[in-house]
């Protein structure tokens, strides 16, 4: 096939180019081709190109796109800019590639057909790296929203499916679920437990692959000795391999799975080990399905990336876990276990812990017991929520027993919690709020202090409810506190409320809102019996709250 003018100066244009050019005729057969378009199917000289079609001698291409668009060339002598096609390379596992390609119409020689050019640029770099980057933006924004190990598996898979994968699934060592974490042994089996998984919304995972929650690895199987080493197994032909075969894998237990997913589908499989800082905390098994292409090495890449980011996100809730209980131990320790019984009220008392603190908070409440006939109820927070405040706060316990023997006001009793609070706190950056409240059994009167504290609430009989208007007082530990008391008798049936600021404060509301709310329920629920009216409330005002809350109720 003779060669025009402009065909040949294209030859020397692109003869020694790294873009991949090749001519072809109006039939769409192959005319010329540079040596650079060779490497993309290494074996075959581009001398035998000639006469034929591009998907003959590039299987792998998407020349379906590329002949299409080549036609509209040809027919409207436009040309083409940005065409953006896949390739595929077939040795031992399926790769692709990208490419950006320009199409343009050339002369032809005397008494034959138009021609057309293609150049193909290679941006698989730079495809990949757009993915990695996209792939990048979403973890960030979607994983580690929350401190939960299961909510966090979740958002992984929130974006890992569909994106990545057809069918996914996070399962965890069980030390992990349970907090702990400790470097497996590599001859020990491994307990998975499955905390998540995704199937298409239109097609529900097959009963085979949900029915075994738990797995158990065998330590002298591949599949065991590739996670306990951190490597990834990556089978993207998983779908042709038979029974035998899977069964020489030895997953365990977890074979029934393999075998359910391949029977529902699956045909490509990647599973990489969760891996945070340094020890492993369980994997993540991806399939696609017919229909989807079989994964590949990029494919790999990416999810590696992916599940680095998401293990760092699950060990953080795991360490949250971990601390968070013991926080709880420990509040649960500082605070009373029971309270004594006052002759003419029936008490409740309630401790709520914060939903996002992991360390131990300050709030308290006590019931104490003074000369015969008279109670204390005493209801405080100190301010941070750190070992310092959990300490402070069970300091102030302590002071408030010991005073008990010495028939104090409110007042007094509160006077004297303020220096004892100055002495721990000598820098002024912790402090205390705190409301006491003394009560006289013989008479049924009430003597009420605060120390910067929220004021109680009160519901009378007949279901009203308001706060008591209390002198403020200066927080325990500014020092040189003053406290006035005031005096009530409320009659019988009524229904007295001390609590901590978690129960009236939420973000975005004000204390006023909260306070509002607070009366409002509490007249709502005053008719109910003591237990009943604080759970009804606690639920109503403090579900999730995102500070601590220590509530004390009283019914007359």
């Amino acid at each position: 096939m003779e060669l025009s003018t402009a065909q040949m100066m294209i030859g020397q244009a692109f003869g020694q180019s790294s873009f991949s050019v090749v001519i072809f005729d109006a039939e769409l057969r192959i005319v010329w081709a540079n040596e650079a378009a060779e490497e993309t199917r290494p074996g075959l000289p581009v001398q035998d190109w000639r006469g034929q079609r591009l998907g003959e001698v590039l299987p792998e291409i998407d020349a379906d796109l590329i002949e299409q668009s080549l036609r509209r060339v040809l027919a409207t002598g436009e040309a083409v800019l940005d065409l953006e096609v896949t390739s595929g390379i077939r040795g031992a596992y399926v790769e692709e590639r990208y490419w950006t390609c320009l199409q343009f119409p050339v002369s032809a020689p005397a008494g034959d057909d138009a021609r057309v050019v293609h150049v193909m640029r290679d941006v698989t770099e730079r495809a990949v790296n757009a993915r990695r980057i996209a792939l990048a933006d979403l973890a960030s924004a979607h994983i580690g929203k929350t401190l939960d190990t299961t909510q966090t598996a979740e958002e992984l898979l929130d974006v890992a499916v569909p994106r990545m994968a057809d069918v996914a699934a996070v399962d965890l060592l069980a030390t992990v679920i349970e907090g702990d974490l400790a470097q497996q042994e590599r001859h020990e089996k491994l307990a998975l437990r499955r905390v998540a998984a995704r199937w298409p919304p239109d097609f529900p995972a097959p009963a085979d692959y949900t029915r075994v929650p738990v797995m158990e690895t065998n330590p002298t199987s591949l599949y065991h000795q590739r996670l306990v080493s951190g490597m990834p197994t990556f089978m993207p032909l998983f779908g042709s391999l038979n029974a035998d075969q899977l069964r020489q894998m030895d997953f365990g237990t977890g074979l029934e799975r393999m075998v359910a997913a391949q029977r529902a589908g699956a045909h490509s499989l990647i599973a990489v080990p969760l891996i945070a800082r340094d020890v492993i905390i369980g994997v993540v098994v991806m399939y696609r399905l017919h229909g989807s292409k079989p994964f590949t090495w990029t494919d790999l890449s990416l999810a590696r990336d992916l599940v680095s980011r998401a293990a760092l996100s699950i060990d953080n809730a795991r360490l949250y876990a971990r601390e968070r209980t013991s926080a709880l131990a420990l509040q649960h320790g500082l605070l009373p276990q029971q309270i004594p019984d006052v002759p003419g009220l029936d008490l409740c008392h309630r401790y709520v812990p914060a939903r996002t603190a992991a360390e131990v908070g300050g709030d308290w409440f006590d019931v104490i017991a003074l000369r015969p006939g008279r109670f204390a109820l005493i209801v405080g927070d100190v301010t941070g929520h750190d070992m310092r405040a959990a300490s402070v706060m069970g300091q102030l316990r302590t002071a408030s027993a010991a005073f008990a023997n010495l028939d104090l006001t409110a007042a007094q009793l509160l006077s004297r919690l303020d220096r004892v609070c100055s002495g721990l706190t000598p820098d002024e950056e912790t402090f205390a709020t705190c409301v006491c409240a003394i009560h006289d059994a013989a008479s049924s009167d009430w003597d009420i202090a605060s120390a910067g504290h929220p004021p109680p609430a009160l519901a009378g009989p007949g279901g009203q409810a308001d706060f008591l208007d209390l002198p403020p007082g200066r927080p325990l530990g500014v020092g040189g506190g003053q406290y006035e008391a005031c005096h009530i008798s409320p009659p019988p049936g009524s229904l007295l409320a001390l609590y901590t600021d978690g129960l009236v404060e939420s973000p975005g509301s004000d204390i006023l809102t909260g306070m509002a709310r607070l009366a409002g329920e509490l007249a709502s629920v005053s008719k109910l019996n003591v237990h009943e009216a604080c759970d009804a409330l606690l639920a109503a005002l403090a579900a999730n709250p995102a500070d601590d809350v220590a509530l004390l109720m009283a019914r007359m």
